[in-house]
């Protein structure tokens, strides 16, 4: 589904223009779709409308307070992996009893934090953890609910900067380790340890995978609650895949809704699932300005005030966003043409083609595409502020984030 659009040859999402946008903010800046969101977030919760799911956004994909807002108001949850998203979530009015906080190095702070949240689970991937989430529990005279994320071996076809289901990858507790965990009150009498959690890579469009793994889980959790009861929560992570090159390969969300219904017995368990991308990546753009056009021979560059800083998932993951001028133009010349920003690395490349739009000086482009990692994963590198943010609803648009001021961006350094 496309949220930005040509109309009368201006790109424009819900009934706004961009371009008009970028005569009141300046560039770069990222810009979203409410609609987008709204409408990628219902199509989940209506695929799962049969299972007792919960649906836990995947806030590092994009933690913006009004994002957050926005999917609460939808019924979103949170899945959180440090402290400022677990903050983040619980500002944005998400429910504690719909938030479950994951990552491989929460800190005893973090752990207790979460705790006097009265957040709905932790999510403990070593061992170590297990007995520390324990402690901290019996400091507060309370009880935690646990999830153990188990590692099952089994990883997607997907970027190896983005596969966690694999014995190499620093993520969950090996599969052969955990039933053990399960029946050992003794060491864990201050935590209900009624979950189970696998999260396999993102970015996998194929649906083998999940088979795979539900298989798998399926068949251990049927040998932890042979004689009682004890896994009562299913967390299927994420990863949905996403189409970022247009080749009409959009992930079989119903199929995969289906799987679940097939491969467990889902009048008994309470279900989690964990999308962020899937959710944000295509009701966002960022907006830059063309600076300068060179060419050295048979190269051409065309160097937006856009760099990694901004996005970083094309350096980072020789990821491909399309990238399209505000004005439409049938215009184009063909040369290797690299659009470029202005980091002093050489990997601050946004896009590479044979052929591009004969694109002007002072043009704006849209890379389209950037709604998740974009923004979540921007930085001050070269001193450079972080960008505002935009959020379309309708015929408005409203700032939601505000372009970092220079002071704001030292405030925390001494001379």
């Amino acid at each position: 589904m496309n949220y930005f659009d040509y109309k009368d040859d201006h790109l424009k999402s819900e009934d706004i223009f961009i371009t008009n946008i970028t005569k009141e903010v300046h560039t770069p800046f990222y810009c979203y779709s409410a609609k987008g969101l709204k409408t990628n977030f219902n199509i989940l919760k209506d695929a799962f409308k049969d299972i007792d799911t919960k649906i836990c956004y995947a806030t590092k994909s994009n933690s913006n307070l009004s994002i957050l807002k926005l999917l609460q108001e939808e019924g979103a949850g949170a899945d959180v992996v440090s402290v400022g998203e677990l903050k983040k979530s619980l500002i944005a009015n998400i429910d504690p009893k719909n938030i479950v906080f994951s990552g491989v190095g929460k800190t005893k702070d973090e752990i207790e934090y979460a705790i006097v949240n009265r957040i709905f689970q932790i999510n403990a991937e070593s061992i170590s953890e297990l007995y520390v989430i324990n402690k901290i529990a019996k400091e507060l005279g309370v009880v935690q609910q646990v999830g153990i994320r188990i590692n099952p071996d089994i990883i997607g076809e997907t970027h190896k900067n983005i596969s966690t289901g694999g014995l190499s990858d620093k993520f969950g507790i090996p599969y052969s380790e955990v039933k053990s965990l399960y029946h050992d009150k003794e060491s864990f009498k201050n935590i209900e340890l009624s979950g189970i959690a696998f999260h396999i890579g993102s970015q996998i469009h194929d649906i083998e995978p999940f088979r795979n793994v539900f298989i798998k889980t399926n068949d251990l959790i049927k040998e932890i609650n042979k004689s009682e009861k004890i896994i009562k929560t299913i967390d299927l992570g994420g990863g949905f895949g996403v189409d970022y090159e247009d080749n009409h390969r959009e992930f079989p969300i119903q199929e995969y809704a289906n799987l679940v219904k097939n491969s467990f017995d889902t009048k008994n368990f309470q279900f989690i699932i964990e999308p962020g991308r899937s959710i944000s990546w295509n009701t966002g753009i960022l907006v830059t300005k063309i600076l300068y056009i060179k060419k050295h021979g048979e190269k051409k560059f065309i160097i937006t005030d856009c760099g990694m800083n901004d996005l970083m998932r094309p350096a980072l993951y020789d990821s491909y966003h399309k990238i399209l001028p505000l004005s439409k133009t049938i215009d184009s010349e063909i040369i290797s043409t690299d659009i470029v920003g202005p980091i002093c690395e050489s990997t601050d490349k946004l896009f590479s083609s044979e052929e591009f739009y004969d694109v002007k000086e002072g043009e704006f482009l849209a890379i389209l595409n950037s709604g998740a990692y974009g923004s979540s994963m921007s930085s001050n590198y070269n001193a450079r502020p972080l960008v505002s943010e935009i959020l379309i609803n309708e015929d408005n648009f409203t700032t939601i984030r505000k372009l970092q001021s220079f002071e704001d961006s030292i405030a925390q350094e001494i001379k």
